[in-house]
């Protein structure tokens, strides 16, 4: 069972390390013979454990009661005094290589699934144990981001306009999204900053073409405004598509209540024609990266309903540059998924001016005019107001 547990090139050393913590002899190796356990709780180091396993440990395995009684609990193995009787053993108390065979057969119990589940909770624990944001430490964060605006600094030549936006709670957003690593923060702060200024014409004029239907269509029960776009509408080719999506989101941000921070994108694949210009990746990941870091932390979730062949080798040639966390934010819906969720995350209102949109563009009867009358988006005030005046 040790060999099983260990493997059988790392018996010796993981059984002297064992050894010596349980007040075995430190010069030789153990030799299988019952010893007197302390008769407090002993725990196991993280390095021991990671040295016997030949990676980290589970999180329940991190600190293991080796004591008799919490090895008689959680086994089915007979009690110490229960297998006297039928040994020829002087001793009552497990040896050590019981208790890793215990420990094993503990491990054992538990599925491949369960452990790997375990795994990635572990590893999120300990990022959160690791860079735990508390008041002191978001504030060191902020000094050491903002401090970056100074003169001689490596944001200091920016103007004045891109240096505005470098404000205490953007840098708290983004130690939020690096869960308070300050570098990465750093390096996302200063990506912003400089896209802010490349983009400061559609940004101060809020003009752009129209490239298709892309509007903030309401609101989601937590208030999160709601982004509907359908490519049956798409009138533009992408790369010319971007200083609307841009507008578009400041517009999401201003009708924000207080307390609300992201937003919720619908992308209706429904239609969708593609052109070769359109196969160009380089929009799609300007997108990503501005909502990298000038738009961190103000996704919720994007809903993609219906994904054509040709639009999943965009995909694959995109989804790699997309990071994890994001990832985790994307949802492939079908229409009628697409529909129940919407059901179930917006009221009657909002969710059914959504489904109208949708059955529209579905609608072959009507065309893009008859369709563009009826777009209408939700201002900063909340009241509905056409898209296009």
């Amino acid at each position: 069972p040790i060999d099983r547990f260990v493997g059988a090139q790392r018996q010796k050393s993981a059984m002297a390390l064992l050894s010596t913590i349980a007040g075995g002899c430190a010069r030789a190796p153990c030799d299988g013979r019952r010893r007197t356990a302390s008769p407090s709780p002993l725990s196991l180091p993280q390095e021991v454990l990671r040295h016997a396993s030949g990676r980290a440990a589970p999180r329940e395995l991190e600190k293991v009661d080796l004591s008799d009684e919490s090895l008689n609990e959680s086994s089915n193995l007979p009690s110490p005094s229960a297998a006297s009787s039928r040994s020829t053993s002087t001793s009552s108390t497990p040896s050590t290589s019981s208790r890793v065979v215990l420990l094993a057969r503990r491990s054992k119990k538990n599925s491949a699934a369960e452990l790997d589940d375990q795994r990635k909770e572990t590893s999120r624990t300990s990022i959160r144990v690791t860079r735990i944001l508390t008041d002191p430490g978001i504030s060191a964060g902020v000094r050491q981001m903002m401090a970056l605006l100074e003169p001689g600094q490596p944001l200091g030549h920016l103007s004045d306009f891109a240096k505005e936006y470098g404000t205490e709670a953007f840098c708290k957003r983004l130690l939020r999204k690096h869960d308070g690593n300050v570098k990465k923060a750093s390096e996302k702060f200063k990506q912003a900053l400089a896209w802010r200024q490349a983009h400061k014409e559609v940004l101060t004029s809020r003009s752009f073409a129209l490239g298709g239907e892309k509007h903030v269509i309401g609101s989601d029960l937590q208030r999160r405004p709601v982004i509907y776009m359908c490519m049956k509408n798409q009138i533009l080719p992408g790369a010319q598509c971007s200083d609307q999506k841009v507008v578009t989101m400041l517009q999401a941000i201003e009708s924000m209540p207080e307390g609300v921070e992201k937003t919720v994108h619908i992308w209706d694949l429904h239609g969708q024609e593609f052109r070769l210009n359109d196969l160009n990746p380089a929009p799609l990941v300007g997108m990503i990266q501005s909502q990298d870091c000038y738009f961190a932390e103000r996704l919720h979730e994007t809903i993609i309903i219906g994904m054509p062949r040709v639009a999943t080798a965009l995909k694959d040639v995109v989804w790699p540059l997309v990071p994890e966390k994001t990832k985790a934010k994307v949802r492939f819906l079908s229409e009628e998924e697409a529909q129940e969720h919407i059901k179930t995350t917006c009221d009657e209102e909002v969710a059914g001016r959504i489904l109208a949109a949708m059955q529209q563009n579905r609608d072959n009867r009507l065309s893009l005019e008859q369709r563009k009358q009826s777009w209408m988006r939700v201002n900063e005030s909340g009241q509905l107001v056409p898209l296009v005046a």
